[in-house]
């Protein structure tokens, strides 16, 4: 069974520095043509939205960064860590954003880079569609009507 809370400060920052990661092929390059610094991103991060940790057991499997944009449900960035992946907790937390925002929303929104193909077959899977792309930076903005 999976839970989910809200997370601040040194967490967020934690999940942060594990997307950049898991993201090095592209995020810090993205950031820079934003015309960003992963400084500011990182304020950012814990000024717009919520950050949740997913936990399995006890341990923190995963997060997520949500912001609500009028009626679309942002996903700014999902993690599941390596220890917890292939277990369809990527899955459940989609699951759990659509159920959790039905009715209040009419859709989620994510963008994906182009080689992040594990993701896009996820959302693919998940019912999102493709309705743009952001050619300068390689990626690809899905969003799942809900």
């Amino acid at each position: 069974m999976l839970t989910y809370q809200e997370v601040n400060g040194e967490e967020v920052v934690e999940f942060l520095e594990l997307l950049r990661e898991d993201a090095r092929d592209y995020l810090d390059q993205t950031i820079a043509l934003m015309g960003e610094t992963w400084e500011h991103f990182l304020q950012i991060a814990q000024q717009v939205g919520k950050v949740y940790g997913v936990c399995q057991d006890g341990q923190t499997a995963g997060y997520y960064w949500i912001e609500e944009r009028g009626k679309e449900l942002h996903l700014h960035g999902i993690l599941v860590k390596a220890a917890f992946r292939g277990q369809g907790i990527g899955t459940l937390m989609l699951e759990k954003l659509r159920t959790d925002y039905a009715g209040r929303m009419d859709a989620i929104e994510l963008g994906v880079h182009d080689s992040n193909v594990r993701a896009i077959e996820l959302y693919e899977r998940m019912g999102f569609v493709t309705v743009r792309r952001v050619e300068d930076v390689g990626f690809k903005v899905m969003q799942l009507r809900i």
